[in-house]
């Protein structure tokens, strides 16, 4: 709420009801940013009432009233049992054709690309020279060049 700071607390007293102070009326006849924060309160107290009136005005649900009976008098409710049996068989069968699922012997094509399948990284870390690690050198064969500008170039 925009407004000055000393009269917050009266203005959402006199939206929600409250007889407002004699400085109060004083200053709501000349502040208009205070008359704003006096319009945006009364809107949200009505929007607030509005909303409990509705809510007031929804119809119990079934067997209510005879539910908190029953829970008053120690009694168990065993209406809504066969819900929960429900939703546990449901929750039992998700879960089963899940673990079928995963189970399942991969195909020859999954196989396939499981196993030529190789990380970039691999390729990426590797450095130019690596071929040259991996031979054996022969005899008179230069296996590195040295440029004059001190680069190093495999063969």
């Amino acid at each position: 709420m925009k407004g000055c700071s000393m009269w917050t607390d009266s203005i959402a007293g006199f939206a929600l009801g409250d007889l407002p102070e004699p400085d109060l009326a004083a200053h709501l006849a000349i502040c208009p940013l205070c008359q704003k924060a006096l319009q945006d309160s009364r809107a949200m107290a009505a929007r607030i009432d509005e909303s409990l009136r509705r809510s007031a005005a929804v119809e119990p649900p079934l067997y209510g009233p005879e539910r908190v009976m029953a829970r008053i008098h120690g009694q168990t409710d065993t209406r809504g049992w066969w819900r929960w049996a429900m939703v546990g068989s449901a929750l039992a069968a998700v879960l089963i054709a899940i673990v079928i699922w995963a189970r399942r012997p991969p195909s020859e094509a999954e196989v396939t690309a499981l196993s030529t399948w190789r990380s970039p990284t691999q390729a990426l870390l590797r450095p130019p020279v690596a071929a040259a690690w991996s031979t054996t050198p022969r005899l008179g064969e230069e296996f590195f060049k040295i440029k004059p500008s001190g680069e190093i170039h495999a063969q």
